[in-house]
């Protein structure tokens, strides 16, 4: 039987048919609901089920024990077995930034770090594509599928910066770095994902990054970091092999120095010179530093791996689940599906 579901903070409703997720259910119903693999792995589908009973295919990959007790739901697999209310917890402003499907050229092509690839795509004239810092996009590629990437730039530009690691495996980077033509035309689908600062709250923000997961949370620090009037502590905390890696190291010197409310924190795990500062995991960086996260609000960016270990150890230093927020760079899934 079809069962309804009410978002808790919006007027809206909508009725999921039997066989449908509530992701299917409510894009079907045009509403501009977060997601992303539709796969459980990356979890911009979180949403916290207020009332109500769902039932999965199998367990949801991309939460945690504690983030189930508090009560959080992945949409992509949850399937309603009642009537069901639902909280988004996103700024309304969100349904004015609906995907959409755009050409865009490729500006500059620059390598980051030996493994980093920096790709500047020059939007359409009178595109006005807007983004909020720490959302993604897709490339679509020819074979229909897609591979998502962090927007690494705040808006108010022309152009998206993204941060592609080239590694063996993975085609488009590969044909990325060393077989796209000069000016290359692209296609994407965006803005994406549900990873953007909270600006509701006064908490103090952590930021644990690893790897090229720095890219939504720069875009982010480059927003807010322009901004005169926000001034709630930020503490980023960068996990990398080796200094080679810590390719935007300069940069986040040069902010922590210029803002007193901003600290930067690198972590190297495998430091292959003399190294005066954090090394091992980052989020073991992280507790010693702030053993006791009570009224924290805490951001997580980079590989499954990272942002488990990340989420687990945040969580037990006292956390709320409710002010943890992550995107998983899930190597699983490398390209998405259409959604289906």
């Amino acid at each position: 039987m079809s069962h309804q579901v009410y978002l808790a903070d919006r007027p809206q409703h909508f009725t999921v048919q039997p066989g449908e997720t509530v992701l299917q259910a409510g894009l079907r119903h045009h509403l501009a609901l977060p997601f992303g693999c539709q796969s459980g792995g990356c979890a911009s589908c979180r949403v916290r089920l207020t009332q109500g009973e769902v039932e999965y295919p199998f367990p949801p990959p991309a939460l945690s024990d504690a983030e189930i007790q508090a009560g959080y739901i992945l949409m992509c697999l949850a399937r309603p077995k009642t009537d069901l209310i639902i909280a988004l917890h996103q700024p309304p402003m969100l349904d004015a930034l609906r995907p959409r499907q755009l050409p865009c050229r490729v500006q500059h092509r620059r390598w980051l770090a030996h493994d980093v690839l920096g790709l500047s795509l020059k939007l359409p004239r009178g595109a006005d594509f807007r983004w909020l810092p720490g959302q993604y996009l897709d490339i679509l590629l020819d074979d229909g599928r897609r591979r998502s990437f962090s927007i690494a730039n705040a808006p108010g530009g022309e152009l998206l910066e993204l941060h592609v690691r080239v590694t063996p495996g993975g085609r488009f980077a590969h044909w990325a770095a060393h077989e796209m033509p000069q000016r290359a035309i692209l296609r994407f689908e965006g803005p994406l994902g549900a990873f953007y600062l909270r600006e509701d709250s006064a908490r103090p923000i952590l930021m644990v990054a690893g790897g090229t997961g720095i890219a939504p949370i720069h875009a982010m620090l480059e927003d807010v970091l322009g901004r005169s009037g926000f001034t709630r502590p930020l503490h980023l905390f960068w996990g990398a092999r080796t200094q080679r890696d810590l390719y935007l190291h300069e940069r986040l010197l040069h902010w922590a120095a210029a803002h007193a409310h901003f600290d930067y924190t690198p972590v190297l795990s495998e430091a292959d010179a003399p190294w005066p500062g954090e090394k091992g995991l980052v989020h073991e960086a992280v507790l010693r530093r702030h053993p006791d996260l009570h009224g924290f609000e805490a951001y997580l960016s980079g590989p499954p791996a990272m942002v488990r270990a990340g989420k687990s150890a945040l969580l037990a230093a006292g956390l709320d689940a409710d002010h943890l927020f992550y995107d998983s760079f899930d190597y699983a899934f490398e390209t998405w599906p259409t959604l289906g």
